[in-house]
């Protein structure tokens, strides 16, 4: 029996219409579905812009599952991976009229280490005992089970067949605990650990290798890719014929991420914690032993004298100044250390570490691999290296070194479409000013074809956007509080069920504290608890206020009554400040091309329709977007950005269209 067409799948009278109730063809999915039909047996490049509601999920993943080829479908949020795993791949699987195999695979920071964990146990079991021991027992201590989140992870373990962490909803995103017993690129061992054959990334490694389709998330896909480039033999993904992004708006930002590199306290830390663990416990300590602490006074020496070079803020630019005098040598010693241990990991006899000597290729390959970042950062901040900004983040007491390339374009062009058949890009917003330009610049997809679907919801009855011209502009210092008030009428007439969307922590705060004390609705902080959480809590407690920054802007579906109203406090735009944005400013500055017209306004462009976006995510859903800030409609810079949003949406300036417009729902 031949494969179905795509419009027996998805079209009015095809299989998805006979066998769901209620389904509704849309015209804009099966059009989308011939455009990425097409560009996967063409073997060329596509940007696809799918207004919300275009059911644009099927619209790829019918096309892919009847290609025939091994396809990789990267999302750039793990909620939508589990959507697609969990929803759209068993029902096309009860639907279709022929056999595939699907694989989810998340990176391998997501799955339990089954070695680390159990060295993990055994160094709690050592430190912690009962008081009282059994006689019985020849007075030998018996370590105290685990407890907190330890003892939650333990109980876990011994049930779980996936090692995967979705699987405990209370673990916070940046546990410490999970740090130190998941996997991780740098700590795997490969066939030579001895929990090998049952490693959780091993078996999802093996599904993906004999999957149709296999199911990743951006940060992922790029981890792979950066890999393949520097470490061909540590390559995460299977080989594929072509790969899908959905919300390809985010890839400018993750390929920059690891198409550059760093070195950070985290990094290590770590790095002295595992080397310590690795060596022996005998009555002769290993040599390692003053070189692993060594190597940790010398790294707190580098962090400690660059951090007197910075300035305030949280990110700033590392130039051939932050490098001259006592932080250049601290670094020449910090890579010495290394070297040192590099050197010693190499030629260590097996009874000198704990396992035999099975991790001291991995150390060793992780002190070498520090040593070329670090050279890197020095270096190429000393030389004014122009493909690359150098750069520093301050996160509390962690300080993180970034070296990033200024422009992913030729990278994109070089590692991604140089090394796969079909590549295909698609996202509710990848338009700016009505075309692609900007995002075929950022991403080097001059050669892609290119369609648009537009939404099928009915913006003109189901929205309102809101724009006041009596606020103070956001550099005003009569802002926080004129727009605090203003949120508070907005909530009030609602009766709550609002996210508020602040472009800065800061000013996310500052808000909350005006706010908090006046509002009846129960009031939800991004912070507070994990994002899945508070997103849970919002659904069920409708009539909340949740306020967030922007991680909530994007891949967060609350559909129906429990979300109504969405405020924005200003135009999205990107701090001019940012060593990263400044270095593009330049970049483009030096080409001849105004940043403020070709990267700023865009790029918020952009923003903006994504937080827009959080409001109709159904054809019955009805509510108000508000966007506090006045430039949005009397700056011409401000109706560019508008621009991005939907063009049938009716718009108002006046507080009382609102209360009519939601007096009329």
């Amino acid at each position: 029996m031949s494969p179905p067409t795509l419009d027996e799948v998805l079209g009015p009278q095809g299989l998805l219409a006979s066998a769901l109730p209620g389904y509704e063809p849309r015209p804009g999915q099966l059009d989308m579905a011939h455009a990425v039909a097409d560009a996967l047996s063409t073997r060329r490049p596509l940007l696809v812009e799918a207004g919300t509601g275009t059911g644009k999920t099927l619209a790829y993943l019918v096309p892919a599952l009847l290609s025939g080829l091994k396809v990789v479908i990267s999302t750039g949020t793990k909620n939508l991976q589990e959507q697609i795993y969990r929803k759209d791949v068993p029902l096309l699987a009860a639907e279709l009229p022929i056999h595939f195999q699907v694989a989810n695979m998340k990176g391998i920071a997501n799955y339990l280490c089954r070695r680390r964990f159990a060295e993990h146990l055994s160094r709690e079991a050592a430190s912690t005992h009962v008081e009282n021991l059994l006689p019985l027992e020849g007075l030998r201590p018996r370590p105290a089970p685990p407890s907190g989140t330890l003892g939650a992870i333990a109980a876990w373990a011994a049930t779980t067949d996936s090692g995967d962490r979705a699987e405990l909803p209370n673990l916070a995103d940046d546990d410490p605990v999970w740090r130190e017993v998941s996997a991780t690129v740098e700590t795997r061992l490969g066939p030579r650990c001895p929990h090998f054959e049952s490693c959780f990334v091993t078996q999802a490694r093996r599904r993906a290798q004999t999957a149709d389709v296999v199911i990743v998330n951006h940060h992922l896909f790029f981890a792979d890719l950066a890999l393949r480039s520097n470490w061909p033999q540590a390559q995460l993904l299977p080989a594929y014929e072509a790969v899908i992004f959905d919300e390809a708006h985010q890839l400018e930002d993750v390929a920059t991420d690891y198409f550059g590199t760093g070195v950070s306290t985290l990094r290590l830390g770590s790095m002295v914690r595992d080397l310590l663990r690795a060596t022996s416990t005998g009555e002769a300590p290993s040599r390692l032993v003053p070189s692993a602490k060594h190597l940790e006074v010398t790294a707190a020496n580098l962090f400690d004298l660059v951090r007197r070079r910075l300035g305030a803020g949280e990110r700033q630019q590392l130039t051939e100044a932050t490098w001259r005098g006592e932080p250049e040598q601290a670094a020449h010693a910090l890579d010495t250390a290394l070297e040192e241990i590099q050197t010693a990991l190499e030629g260590a006899p097996g009874d000198e570490l704990r396992d035999g000597g099975q991790q001291a290729e991995a150390l060793a390959r992780r002190a070498l691999a520090i040593r070329d970042d670090l050279a890197l950062l020095v270096e190429g901040a000393q030389r004014f290296d122009q493909k690359h900004v150098f750069w520093a983040e301050q996160r509390g007491r962690t300080l993180l070194l970034h070296a990033s390339p200024v422009d992913v374009a030729d990278l994109m062009r070089d590692r991604l479409l140089g090394s796969v058949d079909a590549a295909i890009f698609t996202s509710a917003t990848l338009t700016a000013n009505g075309d692609f330009e900007f995002v075929r610049g950022r991403l080097g997809l001059e050669s892609a074809r290119e369609a648009r679907v537009p939404s099928p919801f009915d913006y003109q009855q189901q929205a309102l956007l809101y724009l006041p011209v009596d606020l103070p502009e956001p550099r005003d210092e009569a802002y926080a509080v004129a727009a605090a008030n203003r949120m508070l009428e907005l909530v009030e007439i609602t009766d709550g069920r609002a996210f508020l969307l602040f472009t800065s922590h800061r000013q996310m705060q500052r808000v909350h504290e005006l706010m908090r004390p006046r509002l009846r609705q129960p009031c939800l902080v991004q912070g507070e608890r994990p994002k899945h959480l508070l997103v849970e809590e919002f659904k069920r407690k409708v009539g909340s206020v949740l306020f967030a920054t922007a991680s909530f802007w994007e891949g967060v579906d609350v559909a129906g009554e429990a979300l109504s109203l969405v405020v924005i406090d200003k135009l999205p735009f990107s701090p001019p400040d940012d060593p990263l944005v400044a270095a593009r400013a330049r970049r483009l500055e030096e080409e001849g091309r105004d940043p403020f017209d070709h990267y700023h306004v865009p790029r918020a462009a952009l923003a903006l329709a994504q937080g827009f976006g959080r409001l109709i995510r159904h054809r019955s859903d009805r509510g108000i977007v508000a966007l506090l800030d006045r430039r949005a409609a009397t700056r011409a810079y401000g109706r560019r950005v508008l621009s991005a949003l939907p063009p049938d949406c009716p718009r108002t300036g006046k507080l009382d269209d609102v209360r009519t417009f939601w007096s009329r729902r």
